[in-house]
């Protein structure tokens, strides 16, 4: 089955997102107990940033849940130390911006839950690290349940498509400016 928005998306991100991983090596900064509390202090600025920005754009998207994925964050956001003044996420010029920069958000739990993997298997295991995998046995699930929703909104014309990209696009560069901001 092919996923013409997906591939989109991958396309005009791709270079961002192997800028970050090149840039951050979330493992090793997450494994290393004096520079953990630093990092997860910077994914707090990202997540909480993106929600605020997204959640007025996003409540109301059909078939995004958004109030039950808020709630999965909620649940998680009490082990984060949210610094007010942290750098603002991007705020979304409509509803399809807000889509492509959640898309960012969300893809970032796939990763989270490698990540966490990998710091198990080397025997880190910190309560604020859960975080990674908010949603469990449903992060799966949630994200194909994304995946329909950019297929749809981003399937309607090539302006939508576009505006979900330049979403993303922004999602990518925030990610990086406060994920990247700290790392040597």
């Amino acid at each position: 089955m092919t996923a013409p928005v997906l591939n989109r998306l991958r396309q005009a991100t791709g270079d961002l997102h192997r800028r970050i991983e090149q840039r951050f090596d979330a493992v090793a900064e997450l494994a290393d107990p004096a520079r953990r509390p630093a990092v997860v202090d910077r994914y707090a600025a990202f997540y909480s940033s993106a929600h605020r920005a997204l959640a007025a754009a996003l409540e109301q998207v059909e078939g995004l849940s958004f109030p039950e994925r808020r709630r999965a964050w909620e649940a998680v956001r009490v082990l984060f130390h949210e610094d007010e003044a942290s750098p603002a996420f991007p705020e979304p010029a409509n509803s399809l911006e807000a889509l492509g920069s959640f898309y960012v958000v969300e893809g970032s739990t796939l990763g989270g839950r490698l990540i966490l993997r990998e710091l198990q298997k080397r025997g880190v295991a910190d309560i604020a690290l859960r975080f990674l995998d908010p949603y469990g046995s449903e992060g799966g699930s949630m994200w194909r349940s994304l995946l329909a929703v950019l297929e749809r909104e981003g399937g309607r014309g090539a302006m939508q498509l576009e505006s979900i990209c330049r979403g993303a696009t922004r999602g990518f560069a925030h990610a990086e400016h406060i994920l990247c901001s700290e790392v040597q």
